[in-house]
């Protein structure tokens, strides 16, 4: 361990402390700040103020120990290693609150028994560190897929919209174009003409391509080369699937009603020769 790591013991009889301070400080490549008490008092006081790796109890009662430790700091992840006595027959600290370790004080002679057992609670309790990092990686990566797929499906939509409200307009020019004069419709119809060539412009796909390949990368790619006979209509509903998009937002972008929904999907299996049992969907999450 090269990371330096504190523990407080508290023990209120000298000599056994000192055995407890001594054999902590032999335990090879153990960098470790060691702070002593001998009052329950003291030992509440400092682990409020710091985050100890480990707590060794060593008091005429430790259970008392433990009762007060969860009732005033109330860090029950910190492990506790109790250094048990004959006497010990009332210690029922072994709970679910608390991660408690026991080690009898006649077993105190055999040095490696104990540091071994500390050696081993420091490997437990980076292992868990370590996992519980892992998780909380594994959860920002998933929650920032999911927020893109929103936004993409935000950014798809609005996209749709435009082209909609573009095509309104078309149609409104078109319906006055026989009620005004000759300059007047020439420069109707050139305005319709360029609504048409926006609404169908290419480039909006392949922006849409680059926006969608940032958090897909290589999945058009891949999913062309497998299925090559893939029309644009096709890729972008394979697209929208990915993007976990329903049937009405599909319905709604590629202006068809529900049953032709269904109907797309299955000539679309087909085309890609999958099996009747495979889900596309889940086909789709898996490139």
């Amino acid at each position: 361990m090269n990371k330096e790591t504190t523990i407080i013991i508290g023990c209120d009889q000298t000599e056994i402390l000192t055995d407890i301070v001594g054999l902590i400080k032999k335990i090879p490549d153990f960098l470790v700040n060691i702070i002593t008490v001998s009052r329950i008092s003291d030992l509440l006081n400092i682990s409020k103020s710091i985050h100890p790796a480990l707590l060794v109890f060593n008091f005429r009662s430790n259970q008392i120990a433990i009762n007060n430790f969860n009732q005033f700091v109330n860090k029950p992840e910190t492990p506790i290693l109790c250094i048990t006595k004959n006497f010990d027959s009332d210690f029922d600290s072994l709970n679910s609150k608390n991660i408690i370790f026991t080690f009898p004080i006649e077993n105190m002679t055999n040095k490696t028994h104990f540091t071994s057992l500390i050696h081993s609670i420091f490997l437990l309790k980076n292992q868990t560190v370590h996992s519980n990092t892992k998780s909380l990686a594994s959860q920002t990566i998933e929650k920032d897929l999911l927020n893109s797929d929103r936004n993409m499906s935000r950014y798809v939509l609005e996209l749709d919209q435009k082209i909609e409200v573009l095509h309104t307009v078309k149609e409104r020019i078109k319906t006055l174009c026989p009620t005004v004069d000759t300059t007047t419709r020439l420069e109707l119809l050139s305005i319709v003409n360029a609504i048409k060539t926006s609404a169908y412009d290419t480039k909006l796909w392949d922006d849409f391509k680059l926006y969608f390949e940032k958090t897909n990368p290589n999945f058009l790619f891949v999913l062309a080369e497998r299925h090559p006979k893939l029309t644009t209509k096709d890729l972008k509903y394979c697209c929208y699937l990915k993007m976990n998009m329903s049937n009405d937002d599909i319905r709604s972008l590629l202006g068809i009603n529900q049953e032709s929904v269904r109907t797309h999907k299955y000539r679309l299996k087909k085309k890609m020769r999958l099996q009747k049992d495979l889900d596309l969907y889940t086909y789709l999450k898996a490139i």
